[in-house]
């Protein structure tokens, strides 16, 4: 393949080969081509027109929906992804803003279409990143995270380590169904008035609400990044917990262990 100069001679690049019905597992490179193979190729979209009727092959086809990347604008695309982080990251402009700017700009450089814009959006993710909202606030409103956290951590007793377990399970707890703040910001009172009846160092208590605040993995809507991925990669709700609640035990079992020895009760 290398010394044939397919690239040079049909302005193509080879993807794949297949033979047989079976893809051949070598350097493309390395591949000596013989009547009836199939060739994956990325070429321009006149590609076809040009060798529909070259002899030199049986049979051009387009892969539907598939589209070769325009590497002649990544220049572009780069450059307006580099000044969105700065103007985010210097506070130019807020983060939303400067990201809509951005999305704008891509879509006037041709670095997107308008119609592939729309596509790529994920409807399903917004609305329930909008739907997790509305669950915070219902639990918030009615009262029912206060009657949660109280019960649970009451039912540790006297016992510093049940109740540092207590008070971290609550606020992973709630972490995975509101944000990470709003968690901290509910726990942190009643850990503070525990420790201070059971006269035991808060530090303990306090950084347990700080990383288990931060450890939203069994849950898609634990985090915006969760929701980000949960519709382009195809994740199911259970793919979470069964990958993220094993992870937050182990960070769970990590922190009670070592808050107590870093900051004694």
């Amino acid at each position: 393949m290398r010394e044939g100069q397919f690239r040079s001679t049909y302005d193509a690049v080879i993807i794949a080969v297949a033979r047989n019905g079976e893809r051949l597992r070598k350097k493309i490179g390395d591949i000596i081509l013989q009547p009836g193979d199939t060739l994956l190729l990325e070429a321009s979209p006149r590609f076809l027109k040009r060798q529909k009727t070259n002899r030199d092959f049986y049979l051009v086809s387009e892969v539907k929906g598939a589209k070769p990347p325009r590497h002649d604008l990544a220049w572009i695309a780069c450059t307006i992804l580099v000044a969105m982080v700065l103007a985010a990251t210097l506070e130019l402009v807020p983060m939303v803003a400067a990201a809509l700017v951005a999305a704008a700009a891509m879509v006037a450089t041709g670095c997107i279409g308008p119609n592939e814009a729309r596509k790529s959006i994920e409807w399903e993710t917004l609305l329930l990143i909008a739907a997790s909202f509305g669950l915070a606030q219902a639990i918030e409103k009615t009262g029912l995270d206060e009657l949660l956290a109280q019960s649970t951590i009451g039912a540790a007793g006297d016992r510093p380590h049940l109740v540092l377990a207590a008070i971290y399970f609550v606020t992973m707890l709630f972490t995975e169904t509101m944000s990470n703040n709003a968690a901290a910001v509910l726990i942190f009172p009643i850990a503070w008035q525990t420790a201070t009846d059971l006269g035991l160092n808060p530090m303990p208590f306090i950084m347990a609400i700080t990383v288990a605040a931060s450890c939203g993995f069994a849950s898609p809507l634990g985090y915006q990044t969760n929701l980000m991925v949960y519709g382009p990669g195809g994740y199911k709700f259970s793919d979470y917990l069964r990958f993220g609640g094993p992870l937050n035990l182990i960070v769970m079992a990590i922190t009670i262990i070592l808050a107590p020895l870093i900051w004694p009760f």
